[in-house]
């Protein structure tokens, strides 16, 4: 027997017995009413043969006629109790309280649409969601699935499985790596699912088993990968010996629909084990990166990563990169540290890469979890990781909290858009995934979309772009900032409203779609009024005294864009310099420990030099050593500080400081630096630092543990602008 169906907005009434069926409309509790529907055999006007409100009618007066003033003297002549007016399309909900008949109401139709000055009459029909359920025992567990409320949290708290599954299942065409502990390929809610490697399996030349023939057959470098690699023993068998791989693999696909324990997102799929930590939980660099690659040679969809450590690597980048260049996603875990990854960054799941997907979890009321990371702007979304039942070796099954639990709800998430739409590639299941969330309150400013995953939203059929952005006009202008407002625009053409929108930027007008792909996204932030649909842009970052182009599109919830816009002229408020260090002499600057001078040539000076915390070195341990820059007086507050530098530091446990003071005693800090970073530009408002005080100081500084040293930190400019009256 199927579980009862979940709905949303509209509560479902089972009424026993012909009478009751067609009794009087009667008003229940938070709103909801009885549903009537004539006979399947008839064929009604006014969808009147569809299940409807009874006695209620939607009908709208054609614009501007005399009777639009008079509506409701009108419709009481034909048995209207009320009328209640939509905000925008003009049309009203008409109950007739005597009209609960199909009968009575179609007469009341016939006879209001009859009149001239009415365009339209509709019945009120019911609306409902589609939903498929397995039969799996423990669904009703599985919350992060379909939460009804069993579990203790609040219903609706879920990624809306159910009515994705009325669209797909998913499909074994889809291969995806899970990267982790292995995975117990013999558990029964994971064997149906597993990949098999097409060119390991049959019969060589020689009539051997291509499995244990002992040839790299498929010539991909590893030999008899028939189901994977184990990167820790360096052979081809990923067999789980912790628990952590085939738990998230049970969450991405285990079998759906088998009477047997829980069910994944896809109830089939194709999963590869990629083994790199070992039973104890722990892996090398070196195993990860090889396992990241091996994915991209298999050509995966996607690979989920639940782990995390060891700092920024550029050896991993890379192979993140190489993965990004083969369209291949990777899906990873915020971590479990409850840290901002904005300022203490989280690797894998804070690479910047176009393909990476960084998760944080939440629990069954739509909270974030307590343990989760988040991030503004390296966090993408959300999905259920707290209490979440899934596979473990041996043929059980347990419980386990993480944005480990969190990552393979996604990462199933993205294999089942795939198997919806296999023409998509990595950067349009991401744009799904991302602009289908559900906007959640414990996720606002904390992930960049401030939303939980919402499987249906990314699964909808839609082939009807947002209409063109319309009316973008300048509204202001700052230093490094500019604000245009703008008509905003529908999900649909015009109707419905847009999910997301991206401004782009450039030195010449943008025309076309080359000149959108070589033009530079902008940092912006965008509010709407629903009333008014007027938009407001503020597009932050940019550069000094810079101006130029810029263009909008509008994207909805399933990735689809509207066209370009018309391209629209900017310029940030004028700029000048009032006081200015080089980094090119340390005769007045007052420093300590290591600090001094390094030579760093550009294009444009060859002997250019700058400051460096430890010149030509690494700097020390237990360091906290400081460079300060002699006393500026400006004339006016109203200004920023700018500074152009680079930095090599010991991610989270060393870092780096950009400071201010106005009386060389209390500082306050600008900015802290940690990992690396090539050379940037950062800006700085003093008008609120520096409270009104002309004077002030600038004061670098490195702070470093016991442990691992690096380059450090190196500045080449150091200036404050100020505003041209």
């Amino acid at each position: 027997m199927r579980p009862a169906l979940k709905h949303r907005g509209v509560k479902r009434l089972s009424v026993h017995g012909l009478a009751a069926f067609f009794a009087a409309f009667t008003t229940l509790a938070g709103g909801a009413v009885l549903a009537v529907a004539a006979p399947a055999t008839s064929k009604l006007p006014f969808n009147l043969d569809k299940e409807h409100v009874p006695g209620q009618l939607i009908v709208k007066f054609k614009r501007g006629a005399e009777a639009q003033k008079s509506a409701m003297g009108i419709l009481q002549s034909y048995g209207a109790f009320s009328a209640v007016p939509f905000s925008r399309t003009g049309a009203m909900k008409v109950t007739f309280p005597m009209k609960e008949s199909v009968k009575d109401l179609e007469l009341a139709a016939k006879q209001i649409a009859a009149r001239s000055d009415v365009q339209y009459v509709e019945a009120n029909t019911i609306i409902r969601m589609d939903a498929k359920f397995p039969n799996d025992p423990d669904f009703n567990q599985l919350y992060g699935m379909h939460n009804d409320g069993t579990t203790g949290g609040k219903a609706g708290a879920d990624i809306n499985a159910p009515e994705a599954w009325d669209v797909s299942t998913g499909s074994k065409n889809v291969v995806i790596g899970v990267i982790d502990t292995g995975i117990d390929y013999s558990h029964p809610d994971i064997a149906p699912n597993y990949w098999t490697n097409p060119g390991e399996t049959g019969t060589d030349a020689e009539g051997r088993d291509k499995q244990t023939n002992g040839i790299d057959d498929d010539g991909n470098g590893y030999v008899d990968d028939f189901r994977g690699w184990d990167f820790v023993n360096n052979d081809n068998d990923p067999m789980d010996d912790n628990s952590h791989g085939t738990h998230c693999a049970g969450t991405i696909g285990g079998k759906g629909n088998d009477g047997q324990g829980v069910v994944g997102v896809n109830w089939d799929v194709s999963m590869v084990g990629i083994k790199f930590l070992s039973g104890g939980g722990s892996g090398t660099l070196e195993d990860a990166v090889k396992g990241i690659e091996y994915g991209t040679k298999l050509g995966l969809t996607l690979t989920s990563n639940s782990w995390g450590g060891g700092g920024y690597s550029e050896t991993m980048a890379a192979a993140i990169a190489e993965a990004e260049s083969k369209s291949v996603l990777f899906i990873a875990a915020a971590g479990n540290s409850s840290a901002d990854n904005d300022s203490d960054p989280h690797y894998p799941s804070t690479y910047t890469h176009s393909n990476v997907i960084a998760v944080a979890a939440t629990d069954h009321n739509d909270e974030m979890a307590s343990f989760s990371c988040y991030g503004a702007e390296s966090v993408d979304i959300g999905a259920p990781g707290v209490d979440i039942l899934s596979s473990i070796p041996g043929g059980k099954y347990t419980k386990y909290s993480g944005t480990s639990m969190a990552t393979p709800h996604v990462a199933g998430a993205a294999a089942l858009v795939k198997a919806a739409f296999p023409e998509l590639n990595g950067m349009q299941i991401k744009a799904r995934l991302l602009n289908g969330a559900d906007q959640i309150p414990a996720l606002q400013g904390k992930t960049t979309t401030g939303g939980r995953l919402n499987l249906a939203n990314s699964l909808e059929v839609d082939n009807v772009a947002p209409g063109i952005i319309a009316g973008i006009r300048a509204a202001g202008a700052t230093r490094d900032s500019v604000t245009f407002n703008f008509v905003a625009t529908g999900d649909d053409g015009d109707v419905g409203a847009a999910k997301s929108y991206e401004v782009r930027t450039a030195m010449t007008p943008i025309a076309n779609e080359s000149d959108w792909a070589a033009a530079t996204k902008s940092v912006v932030n965008i509010t709407v009024d629903s009333d008014t649909r007027e938009a407001t842009a503020r597009i932050s970052g940019l550069g000094l005294n810079s101006a130029g182009y810029l263009a909008i599109r509008a994207m909805d919830n399933v990735g689809n864009l509207s066209a370009i816009s018309a391209s629209v002229a900017y310029a940030v408020k004028q700029v000048q310099v009032v006081a200015r260090h080089t980094a090119s002499s340390l005769e007045d600057v007052v420093f300590d420990g290591t600090w001094g001078l390094e030579d760093a040539p550009t294009a444009e000076d060859p002997n250019n030099k700058v400051f460096s915390d430890s010149p030509g070195a690494d700097y020390g341990s237990n360091a906290n050593t400081t460079l300060t820059l002699p006393v500026w007086n400006l004339a006016n507050t109203d200004a920023s500080l700018v500074v152009r530098m680079k930095w090599n530091i010991e991610n989270r446990y060393d870092n780096g400081f950009i400071e201010v003071s106005t009386d060389g005693q209390e500082w306050s800090t600008l900015d802290t630096v940690t990992a690396q970073s090539d050379w940037v530009i950062k800006q700085f408002d003093l008008s609120t630092v520096l409270a009104g005080s002309k004077s002030f100081q600038v004061r670098l500084r490195l702070s470093s543990d016991s442990s691992i040293n690096r380059e450090g930190l190196l500045i080449d400019d150091i200036m404050v602008v100020s505003a041209i009256d």
